[in-house]
């Protein structure tokens, strides 16, 4: 197969490449491959993008899409505005721009984005992560229908096009761009009243966008002008389809009013606008993902019929012994037990650490109340050794770990996907809790409501992408911990949902060390 970028195939690559052939070549749209990590999935990817006339390729992390660059040179890569740097101003980026249309200055005749988006038009495998791409298909244009359209981490397009979907509005940001009159239902109203509001939101965004067609060419020439229509432009866009679809789409309504009040609107199910944003991109669909687990609710979530599409799945060829999966019940961790058992956790990480005080680890906390909570209260020896972030600082912290000749500890609510912590970067990993999801989000309590199977599949997803971030490939070896006192019952209620391949690692804690 010349296609394929490699001299070796690796067990199962092959067969998996031929089978989404067949199917494409029988009909199917739409070809699922469930694969595990180490398997190759990019290089599948990658020929099969090969194959079409034309393709394009979506991936849902940064580092994900810097990993494709690397390492197949044929792609050719777009990222946001806010990563190319503006000619006109290079102390900010183009997405701050004082042009949102090019050759407004001489300079912009070189602009480093516009080029590299002529480029990624005009090539036939464009690389691009979901939200760019989303957002060019609404809001730019440019991007046309490709023959194939691949969707790498395809587990996480529902979380795509949920964060595409969603619309906020907030006091600050409308007082920001002139809307200082407008005020939300009373601190709880109907949700009927809140699309009231949002209608009103839009009427007053469309007058102001009206206004912008009468300033003068020279007024227009700056970033302030040009911030102000991009996001007038997005904000109605997006009350459009919230409008428009609100009748026939249940949508959830989260209103926060503390110092500045906030609003935020979610489609519950986002299956109805999955073909129209995404799968349109493309006469056939490739989806990928080490973490499918459970076809049916998959495609439930994503708007598909099991008729409509071919599913793939590849085992894996890691050894279990290489990658032992090691239960320690020790902590309660729900919001009503977690103060009690929090000490029972720290003693239990702090026990792991001394076992491994030459190798690099990673402890998976979920939340960053426990991640402040084990930096705070575990053993000298072992903060020391803890690399911790924030929100804003997780990129640097991860560069700290990962080029760091000490055996660093990396401390993180957040690294569970699309991260690589292969060989020495990682000999051991901690799953402190169960990864569910926070039911405090009105969204995600209404979306298990219409499908229970939805809230078990999602936990599981989590769990098995964050065993996977240590062993890629069949020589690599590292043991995982999980010290949540349900994972036992968990495991017992959601079997048939795990892998085999996950469920042929677990272990007797006396193997741990």
């Amino acid at each position: 197969m010349q296609t394929f970028p490699y001299a070796h195939y690796r067990p199962g690559q092959r067969e998996a490449i031929e089978a989404a052939q067949a199917a494409f070549e029988r009909g199917k749209r739409f070809v699922v491959i469930e694969a595990p990590t180490g398997a190759g999935k990019s290089a599948m990817a990658v020929t099969l993008a090969r194959e079409a006339t034309d393709a394009y390729i979506l991936t849902a992390q940064k580092v994900l899409q810097s990993q494709y660059v690397r390492d197949f040179r044929d792609l050719s890569e777009i990222r946001g505005r806010s990563n190319y740097v503006c000619n006109v101003d290079p102390h900010t980026h183009a997405a701050a721009a004082p042009c949102h249309i090019r050759n407004w200055h001489e300079a912009c005749q070189q602009c480093h984005y516009f080029s590299t988006k002529e480029r990624a038009m005009a090539t036939p495998r464009t690389l691009m992560n979901y939200a760019y791409h989303l957002a060019e298909r609404a809001y730019a244009g440019g991007f046309a229908p490709r023959q194939l359209l691949v969707l790498d981490e395809a587990h996480q397009i529902e979380a795509m096009l949920d964060n595409f979907l969603s619309v906020e509005l907030s006091e600050l940001e409308l007082r920001r761009f002139g809307i200082v009159d407008c005020d939300p239902p009373a601190f709880v109203g109907e949700e009927a009243e809140y699309v009231d509001f949002a209608e009103d939101v839009y009427h007053r965004l469309r007058g102001q966008r009206r206004g912008l067609e009468h300033v003068p060419t020279q007024d227009t020439m700056n970033a302030e002008f040009g911030a102000r229509r991009s996001w007038l432009d997005g904000k109605i866009t997006q009350l459009e389809r919230l409008l428009e679809s609100y009748d026939h789409t249940e949508w959830s309504v989260e209103f926060k009013h503390d110092a500045r009040w906030s609003l935020v609107m979610k489609p519950i199910m986002v299956a109805p606008f999955a073909e129209e944003v995404l799968f349109s991109s493309a006469e056939r669909v490739l989806m990928l993902s080490a973490t499918i687990l459970d076809v049916p609710t998959f495609l439930r979530g994503v708007g598909l019929e099991p008729s409509q599409v071919e599913v793939i799945r590849v085992g894996s060829s890691f050894p279990p012994e290489n990658r032992p999966l090691v239960a320690r019940p020790v902590a309660k961790l729900t919001y009503h037990q977690r103060e009690r058992d929090l000490p029972k956790l720290a003693a239990a990480v702090a026990d792991i650490i001394a076992a491994h005080p030459d190798d690099k680890g990673i402890i998976h906390t979920h939340t960053y109340n426990i991640a402040r909570y084990l930096a705070e209260n575990l053993p000298a020896s072992a903060q020391n050794r803890l690399i911790t972030h924030t929100t804003g600082d997780r990129e640097a912290a991860l560069d700290d770990h990962l080029h760091n000749f000490l055996p660093t500890i990396l401390l993180t609510p957040s690294m569970t996907e699309g991260v690589d912590f292969a060989d020495d970067r990682a000999r051991w990993q901690i799953i402190c809790k169960l990864p569910y999801p926070y039911l405090g989000d009105p969204q995600i309590a209404r979306r298990r409501e219409r499908d229970p199977d939805w809230y078990g599949w999602r936990t599981c997803l989590s769990l098995v992408q964050t065993y996977g971030r240590t062993v890629r490939s069949a020589e690599d070896f590292a043991v995982t911990y999980v010290l949540d006192a349900d994972f036992g019952r968990f495991v017992k209620r959601e079997r048939k949902r795990l892998p085999e391949w996950f469920l042929e690692a677990l272990t007797e804690p006396s193997a741990s060390t």
